[in-house]
Parts: C-alpha cells; structure tokens; sequence
C-alpha cells in the first residue's frame, strides 16, 4: 500500500528545518572556535570517562571525527549531526503520540525554531548529545512502556547517555521513576523486558562513575558545590530569567511549552507522565536556584524539547485556525532569522555593525573570536623564538593559543573553572622564561602583579597587541615576560604554594 503523499504544509515545515540546517552548517565552517570549544577539543585529545568540569560526551562527540587536522568543521561536525539526530527523535516522539505524520513535521519546526537550540547545535558543547539523548529518551521511551521488549535497553542507554552529557540528565532518571510509579500505580505492571533498562543504563553510566571514583567525584562535587555562587534572593533574577528563556526560546514556542505542560499533566498515559515529570521538576530546580544565583538558560533544555514534542503532536489534533500557528511561529522565526544571517555572513555582520556604530567594535566579545588565530600565530612565533612557556590565567584562551597555534596549554590562576586545564602540564618545571598572555593589562590586576613579582626575577612588560577584524580594531591583548623564573614559579602562579 502506497504511503500517502506529505501535505504542503509537512513539507513546507520539513524544508524549513533543511534550510536552518543548512545555514547551521555555513556558520559552523565560517566562525572561529570559541575559548569552549577549544577547551573541549583539548579533552578529546585525553580520552577519559569524565573531566572535572562535564561529563565525557561532549569530548567524545568531537573524538568521532576530529582526527588529526586541526579543522573547526571536524571539531562542529558531530555537534550538527547530534542536533538533526534530536530532531528526527523528537519528530518520532511526537507522531507516535498524535498517530500522525503532521506531528512529526510540527516538532521539528517548532525544536529548530529556537534561537538558542540553534546556537546550541551548531557549536561544540555538552547541549548537542544532551538534546539528542534526551529526545531518544523520549522516543524510546513511550515504545518502551507501549510494547516492552528491547525498546526498554535503548530507553536505558538514552537516559545514560543524557546524564553523561550533562548532570543535569539525573533530571531525566527522576522522571522515568515519577513515570513508572504512575504507570504501576494504574496498570500493576509495566511492559515485559522492563529490567533492560536499569540494567542498560548501569552499563552507560560506568565511564562517569569509574573515573570519578579514582579521581574523589569532582565531576559531582563541581557540579553541586563548585559551580555554584550565593548571590542573595532575588526575585528579580528569576523574572529577568525566566523573561529571557521565553525570548531566547521563542515567544510562540515558550507558550506552546507552557500549555503543553497543562495538557501532558491531565493526560494518564505513560507518555504524559514521561514528559510531564522530565519537564516540572527540572525547570522548578532551576527557577528555585535562579532566586540564589545565576543560572543558564541553556539548563532549560531538556524540559523546552519535552514539552514541544507533546505541543507538536496535540496542536495537530486541535482545529486550530492559521493564526494561531502564526503566533507561535512567526516570533521565533524573526529572532532567528537575524541569528541566522549574521552566523552565516559574519563579515556582512560586522559591515553591518561599522555603518551603525561606527569604528568602536574593540574589544567587543561578539567580534573577538575572529582574532584568535592570528593572535595564536603571534605568540607561538614570540614563544619559539625565546624558547618561553606561553602561560594564560583562562582554559579558554589557552586552548585557543594550542588550537591555532600549537602552544602546549598552561593556565595559571586561582579561578576553579577550568580544572581540567591544570593537569596538562608539569607544575614543578623550570621553564627558561614565561610569556603570560591576557586580555587585561598586568597593572591593572594588583593580585597577580604581585604573584608574578614574586615567581620571577623580572618582570617586563611585553607591550599590547591589538587586532583588526574587517579593518576595526576588534581586541588587545597584553603580554607580559616573567624572566628568570624562580624555583617553583609555574606553583606561585598557580597559587599552590
């Protein structure tokens, strides 16, 4: 029996995913690598089953096809095939529930539609496989509790690999509890083949597990206490928060979520249990924490896919008119075209920018990731030619320099991000001379003028670097020689003596 043909409106929406893709994937080879991205691709060249700042994933995403060269289209490549792999789950995940093939169409319009998805599945970060994870989850997992038998071992290694993506998939583990205590509550037993998916999960989580535990649970202890800053109650902070999130997930789509969230809690079916509880609690932690300090919107993740999914499927049931479909599209689709265009045409972008702001783009974050390789070739070319240690105070801009530049990566400070960055090199050596490079005058930062006066017999100023991007100064740099280095400089500088 032949399938019927798409409608106009499955394959307007299909075309329109193909086309945010393809910008995607424009932007991805065009742009520079950030400082994070840097820092992971740094994790992927030491394999391990965790880092001290993430789960493994995101390092082990780029080890699938960075192999060698140092190409930013490799490092972005599996980032991009994690976000079309979210969106061919979540489409799944939405036409099983309608039982129909629009759905399908609607979540994947509605999952690509968001600004900051698209920011998310573009670059190099822990979001992409924490996305695809979650979204298999939920496909998965509604086959899982419908039919049982092997569906249940996939369920369980999605929700593993969500956790080791981000900690924030243990959001993910309480909502398939919450899901099978309501499905035993009602139906006394769940699908046959039930224990392949603790069992699954177990065996998908022993990377994360094994290397924390020769290694204290830093993962964990990062996470739940290092990470964190009281910065007082505010109710405040949770408004701006929570305003933002609807922006940067699209107006439309953020009140689509919401009243999706309605509707999966009056449904009693295993997939409305499964969507409902891997949204409330996961979101109500957050907003709880954005009232103490501050938090991501990118957190919101996992609760924003879950609920679109099930806003996709029960939106095509609905006699909604046209203008409905417009409010909730339409938004989105004007914040992020703009993204789109600049992300795609960077040097268009900046123009841009120079005709209505003028020549004042120094130092203006969004401009300075365009600075980074020359800056690389500078300070490995000074750094070969004084046989000196290249030496930063941010995992970020340290990976950059080794990236670009192949400057073997040194961070020095006291800050606790970045900890992996730390284990990389010998604290005890005696370099010949360290060249600290920073993107603030040594003057001005009293702290480590006085760690660097005591690491080293002199310390000479090195002068300021300034780069142009499209011929306007878009970031300095300072550097600053530390001569003669004493004994045991590199742990003064590291503030571990």
């Amino acid at each position: 029996m032949r399938a019927p043909r798409a409608s106009r409106w499955e394959v307007a929406a299909w075309t329109a995913v193909a086309l945010i893709f393809t910008a995607r994937l424009i932007a991805a080879l065009r742009i520079p690598l950030t400082g994070d991205e840097a820092y992971y691709w740094e994790w992927s060249l030491r394999p391990a089953g965790a880092y001290y700042d993430h789960p493994g994933g995101v390092a082990w995403v780029i080890a699938l096809f960075d192999h060698g060269p140092r190409n930013v289209a490799l490092v972005r490549l599996g980032f991009l095939a994690c976000g079309a792999g979210a969106t061919l789950w979540l489409a799944d995940f939405a036409a099983q529930i309608a039982h129909d093939r629009r759905a399908a169409a609607a979540a994947a319009l509605l999952l690509n539609l968001a600004p900051l998805l698209t920011i998310g599945v573009a670059v190099a970060s822990p979001d992409a496989p924490y996305l695809l994870c979650w979204c298999a989850a939920l496909a998965l997992g509604k086959r899982a509790f419908d039919r049982g038998s092997w569906w249940w071992g996939g369920f369980g290694l999605a929700v593993a690999g969500a956790v080791e993506s981000r900690l924030l998939g243990f959001a993910l583990v309480l909502a398939v509890l919450l899901a099978v205590w309501g499905e035993l509550r009602l139906r006394r037993r769940l699908a046959g083949g039930w224990w392949m998916a603790p069992v699954a999960f177990a065996a998908g989580c022993v990377p994360l597990v094994a290397w924390n535990a020769a290694h204290e649970w830093v993962t964990l202890t990062f996470a739940l206490v290092g990470r964190h800053v009281d910065e007082g109650l505010s109710a405040g902070r949770v408004i701006g928060y929570l305003l933002l999130a609807a922006l940067v997930l699209g107006p439309g789509c953020a009140v689509a979520a919401l009243w999706a969230a309605v509707q999966a809690r009056r449904a009693r079916t295993a997939w409305g249990r499964l969507a409902f509880w891997s949204a409330l609690p996961t979101f109500a932690v957050i907003v709880l924490l954005g009232a103490f300090e501050r938090v991501e919107v990118y957190w919101l993740y996992g609760p924003y896919v879950a609920l679109i999914g099930v806003a996709a499927a029960l939106a095509v049931k609905l006699p909604w008119r046209r203008a409905a479909w417009v409010w909730v599209i339409v938004p989105s689709a004007i914040l992020l075209t703009p993204l789109l265009l600049a992300a795609s045409a960077p040097s268009l972008t900046v123009a841009a920018s120079i005709h209505a702001l003028g020549h004042r783009l120094r130092n203006n974050g969004p401009f300075e990731i365009f600075t980074y390789p020359a800056l690389a070739h500078d300070v490995a070319a000074e750094a070969a030619r004084s046989a000196a240690t290249v030496a930063t105070d941010g995992y970020g801009l340290s990976s950059l320099l080794d990236f670009y530049g192949g400057v073997p990566p040194v961070v020095i400070g006291y800050d606790r991000q970045g900890r992996q960055a730390r284990t990389w090199f010998d604290h005890d050596a005696s370099p010949r001379e360290i060249l600290f490079v920073d993107k603030e005058p040594l003057s001005t930062r009293p702290d480590f003028a006085a760690r660097f006066a005591r690491a080293c017999a002199r310390v000479e100023d090195d002068g300021l670097r300034l780069y142009d991007y499209e011929g306007v100064p878009a970031r300095a740099y300072y550097l600053t020689k530390c001569l003669e280095p004493r004994r045991g400089a590199l742990r003064i500088l590291l503030w571990q003596e």
